[in-house]
Formats: C-alpha cells, structure tokens, sequence
C-alpha cells in the first residue's frame, strides 16, 4: 500500500514530497508520526510494507510417563533461603533458548494433567504469568532495555504461562483491519500485534500438534492502552469477541471451579481481563497489578514489598498479580532473579511461600521452575480450601434429596437420565457450595428453584441450556450466578441474556433509575429477564414488538420475571414468589 496522501501531510509547515526515495531514517520517523504509523512499517519510499503472518512451529514437549492425579510426581524445587544463584537458574532440569526443561512433568497441558487446580475457581488459583509478556527476544524489533522475556507468547504458553500481560498502542494511520492497527507496546513497539501474536497465538497454542490444550485456561490481561479512543476500543472488543467467540469465559462463572467451566457447552478455556470502563460484559475487569511503584528497587526491598503485597487480603472474585520484577543500573536492563524468585516463592505444603499469591510475574519468567512450584502448590491449595473432585449427580442421584453434602457437584441431566422435575440440592451445612446444572436431554425438563434466590417457582432447561449456582455465606441458599446491568451501563434497553447464559438480572436504585425500560427485541428461546427495583419510583416496562404487546410497572421492592417466547416473538410475564432476597 502506498500513501498517495503524502503530498498533503505537513510538518513544521513544509510539505512531503509524494515520492520518498532514498529517504533518511528521520524523514521516515517525521512520516510515520504524521501518519500515526510505526516507522517499521515504511519502506524507504514511504509506503506501508506488507506484514507477513506469523509462522508458528510446532512444539513438542518431551514425553515422560505423566502422573495425572498425586502431586509427588512434582519436587519441593525452593532455594535456599537468602542464596544468590547465577543467572539461568534451573534446578532439576536443563536450560536451552531461555526455557528450563522439565525432566518429570509437563506443561502444555498441566491444568488438564495434574489435580488441584481443577478445584479451585479461576480467581484463587496460582498462576505462573509473564510481565509484558510480548517483549521477548524472538520479536523483531525492540531495544534491550525493554525485552524481559527469552521467548514469544506463543511458545510461553506451550511451556505452561497461563497469564499474558499486554499493553496495547492504537495507531489510526493503518487500514481498519490490518494487524499493526493494535500493536504491543511498553514504551516503545516491536513489531508484535495483539491480531497475529495474542490472538493467533493462543489459537496455534490450542489447536497445536500434540496434547489436547484446548481445556488449559488462559487469561488475557490487556492492561494499558496508548493513544485509545472511545471508537478504538470498540473496534479492539470486536476483534476479540469475533475471534474467540464462544471461548470466552463470562465473568458470571468467576465462583465455579475451573473442573466446573470444563463442562459449560463448548470449549470456554479464555478469560479477557480488560483494564477500561469500556470492556464488554463478557470481560473481566482487568487483572489488579500489585506493583512495587518504582522500576529500579533494590533486592530487599523488591522482597519486602512482596511480603506484604503476601499479607493483603484479596477481594473475592478479583483477578490479583505480583509483580516480581526489577530492572537494574547502569544499563538499566530487566534483571534475572531466578535463583531469588524459586526461594521467594518456593513450594512444598501449604505452608511454603508461594501459597500467599495468586497470578506470579516475572521477567525472564521460564529460567527456572516456578511454573513446577505453581503446578504443586495449587493442590496444597485446595487441600487447604476443603475443595474436593467434582462430584457427578444426575436426577435420580440419592443426593439430591439432601443424604450427603453436595458442596463441589455438577447435576447432569441427559437423555438417560431423565425426569420431568428436577430439584435443586439442599444445602446441609455452612460449606462453601458450587453447583453446575447442565441439560443435554433432547427433552425439556423444569428446575424447581426453591431453595435459591430466584424469584421464580421453577425454570424451563431444553439441550444446552446450563445454570450455575454457588452458596459462599452460609446463608444455605442457592445464589444464581447472573449477569447483572442497570439503566447506567444499558440505557433503557434490557439487553438479551449473552454469551450461552439463560438469565439476565436488570437492577434499578435510586441511584441508578429509569421510568421507562425495553424488553429485548430478541432472545434466545426460554431466556429470562429478571427485573429488580429497589427505586422510590415506579418503572414501565414495555414490550411492543410481539403480538401481545404490553406494558407493565413494577414498583419499588418488587421483582418481575419475563420468559422468551420464541414462537411468537414477545416475552409473557410469569409468577414470581413473595420474600426471595434477589440481592
């Protein structure tokens, strides 16, 4: 592509030619700022280089005989405390290219492989995660100062990263579509894009020779965003949602347990973090970087903060990192603490170090085996948490009539096990509680949900239809887990339950009020619209595209209850009961 507009761009008044050739580097740098490009990307003759796709190789883990359920298969890998030891540390293992290897586990898979993890929800799991996670010496460009990890995201995530840290530069000079449109960046680029290195990246990552990844969980922490527009944003949530679709794993199921996502319809294996007020419902809020606030901290203060970031308490349902990274003078470069981070950070019970933290990291992140001591401490975790293996009920199940805790459970209801009602467990002590309701008979059934906070007497589930449900507080009742809006982030539309989710709850306060809202043109069939008001004032709800066109008020302290009837396009109002807290 070339940029015929040339002739029209001008800098300190004077006018670029149209033809550039020969040019010097800093005409080019002049250009490419006034055409909001990045100077990489023109040729001498200032036109626009075409950006060859990225080529991933396939990587083959070395195969060992896996042990799939006890963590002894895995070594206490902790330093000893206080020891400086060399760069490249690599306890047990051989280094090559930036990656130590493993001699008795792996880490393509680890999730799927080894227990522990699969119990605990996706917020209280450990995690190994890499700090600007894009800035690795196999991109093509960037300086020394900035490049903190050995190899690309694509091969981080083969070698058992499950957390990558981007920071994302908008440049409006390139074709709406074109990859370097949403660069990497830290402060400066290197040629890496979030359309060819995160996004192809992941899915080369999933659908890659070898072990089955596609139920490894990774989360996308887009973490700073340079030179954003309200219009670039959109643009940016489009891509994504365009290109992991059904894979995303809606905030709603931040309670269940990661064994639990496993079994919601499809492969959801991706979580989006994304740190702006403008982030799509089915995002998380970005990742709660705890940062040392200064880039050049000595050793021992680096480990003092990390303590104490260790004694925070941490916000349920938060997606929390540590930062432990530290550049170093004169050169200022990142520097390799691998030796410090296996001590800081050592595993072995439940009482090692690295129980207090949840996403770790780091630069120069597969030096050592950090990602092993992760790998062993998430079962010491749940150990610690009472989180037991998914139990598997179905409508018959003894337990479901209240004969033994169900506090870690999926209730499956298929073609073989059928029944016309369905019951929800009751619950039978102060445990936490999460629950997974999933249909795949070919017939409906009806969920009575006495015994949750949903208003309604019971639920109608057709194939595919999944309900999660968990009870954290001892209150010993089902709490639905529902994506929940209001008039402030809507508008006056009530949207559709999104993202294979069956129920959407809409709140109006005082605080947060309409007098007047839409029913959703479309849904869904047997979606449900829950409306909630805790107003001073009256609200009119309208439904007027279906035959039966209505409008209802629901007044302050009520709650009223829609179904989607797809035949005839129009919601029908239903029955709710009397005193269900919905809060």
């Amino acid at each position: 592509m070339k940029y015929e507009m040339l002739g029209a761009a001008s800098l300190d008044g004077a006018v670029l030619e149209k033809e550039l050739p020969g040019a010097s580097m800093p005409d080019i740098v002049l250009l490419a700022s006034a055409l909001d490009v990045r100077p990489d990307d023109l040729d001498a003759n200032g036109n626009l280089k075409d950006l060859p796709p990225p080529v991933f190789g396939p990587y083959v883990e070395d195969e060992f005989e896996f042990k799939s359920i006890h963590p002894g298969s895995l070594f206490d890998l902790g330093a000893e405390d206080g020891a400086e030891i060399n760069s490249g540390w690599c306890p047990g293992g051989s280094a090559s290219g930036g990656v130590c290897k493993p001699f008795n586990n792996n880490r393509t898979h680890w999730m799927s492989t080894y227990s522990g993890v699969r119990n605990l929800p996706i917020h209280m799991a450990i995690l190994p995660g890499t700090h600007n996670s894009a800035f690795d010496k196999q991109a093509s460009t960037a300086p020394s100062s900035e490049v903190c990890q050995d190899v690309s995201p694509h091969v981080q995530l083969n070698s058992g990263i499950r957390v990558l840290d981007i920071r994302v530069q908008y440049f409006s000079g390139y074709p709406v579509g074109h990859p370097s449109r949403f660069s990497i960046f830290h402060s400066t680029t290197n040629g890496r894009t979030v359309q060819y290195d995160i996004v192809r990246g992941v899915k080369s990552y999933r659908y890659g020779q070898g072990w089955d990844r596609r139920r490894e969980i990774v989360i996308l922490d887009f973490h700073e965003f340079k030179n954003f527009t309200v219009a670039a944003h959109a643009e940016l949530i489009s891509i994504l949602k365009t290109s992991f679709g059904d894979s995303i794993i809606s905030p709603t199921y931040k309670e269940l347990s990661i064994s639990q996502i496993w079994r919601l319809p499809g492969y959801k294996n991706t979580v989006i973090a994304y740190n702006n007020g403008a982030r799509d419902s089915s995002f998380w809020p970005g990742v709660n970087q705890r940062w040392i606030g200064s880039n050049t901290p000595s050793e021992s203060q680096l480990k003092a903060f990390i303590d104490r970031v260790g004694s925070e308490s941490k916000p349920a349902g938060e997606l929390r990192s540590i930062q432990a990274a530290r550049y170093v003078l004169p050169f200022f470069v990142p520097k390799d603490m691998s030796g410090q981070l296996m001590s800081w950070f050592a595993a072995g019970s439940a009482g090692h170090p690295i129980m207090k933290y949840f996403i770790i990291n780091c630069d120069w992140s597969l030096r050592h085996r950090l990602v092993d001591n992760i790998i062993h401490s998430n079962y010491f975790r749940a150990q610690a948490l009472g989180l037991q293996d998914l139990k598997y009920l179905n409508a018959g199940d003894p337990a479901i009539q209240g004969t033994s805790p169900v506090r870690h459970a999926m209730l499956s209801i298929n073609n073989q096990h059928w029944a016309a009602r369905v019951t929800l467990p009751p619950i039978v002590d102060d445990e936490p509680h999460r629950l997974l309701v999933c249909s795949d008979a070919d017939a409906e059934i009806q969920l009575d949900l006495q015994g949750s906070d949903v208003a309604l007497e019971h639920v109608t589930l057709v194939k595919g239809d999944a309900l999660a449900f968990v009870c954290l507080d001892g209150s010993r009742r089902w709490a639905l887990q529902v994506q929940e809006c209001t008039p402030a982030e809507q508008g006056h539309s009530i949207p559709a339950p999104g993202d294979g989710e069956k129920f959407i709850r809409y709140a109006i306060s005082h605080g947060n009020y309409a007098p007047l809202v839409s029913l959703p043109k479309l849904a869904e069939a047997n979606s449900v619209v829950m409306v909630v008001s805790i107003a001073l004032l009256e609200t009119r709800i309208r439904d007027g595209l279906g035959p039966n066109d209505f409008e209802h008020v629901i007044r302050p302290g009520e709650t009223c209850a829609f179904t989607y009837d797809a035949e005839t396009g129009s919601w029908s109002l239903e029955s709710v009961m009397k005193n269900v807290i919905t809060d």
